[in-house]
Parts: C-alpha cells; sequence; structure tokens
C-alpha cells in the first residue's frame, strides 16, 4: 500500500512554538491554503525521500585482492 493511496484524515494534536504557529498561519493564508494542507505536502515529500529505493543497481561480488 502507498501512502498515497490512503485518503482518510484524522486529527492530531502536538504542540509548536507560538510565534512559529503564527508564522505558519499566516504563511498559508498568503499562499491562499490551509495548514494542513501545507504539513501534508511537506510530509509527504519528506516521506518519499527517505523512502526512495534506487533503480537499476548493480550489484558485484566481493573480489580478494592478492
Amino acid at each position: 500500500m502507498c501512502i498515497k493511496d490512503v485518503k482518510m484524515k484524522k486529527r492530531y494534536n502536538f504542540t509548536l512554538d507560538e510565534d512559529l504557529m503564527d508564522w505558519f498561519k499566516s504563511h498559508a493564508k498568503k499562499n491562499r491554503t490551509k495548514c494542513s494542507a501545507v504539513l501534508n505536502q511537506y510530509l509527504y515529500k519528506l516521506y518519499l525521500e527517505y523512502n526512495k529505493k534506487p533503480k537499476n543497481v548493480i550489484t558485484s561480488v566481493p573480489t580478494e585482492f592478492n
């Protein structure tokens, strides 16, 4: 299952610095979006970055040098 296939959303509560949250709300408003949309997008990109699997990997057999 790919994380992108999951459509259900659930509310979470966590603590943030007040100044950071004020900036975050302002940033979302300036970009005409919602904080949750910005956070979802960022976390999804982060998820993809950490779950990348290399394609066309060439494996080699260790050789001994005498």
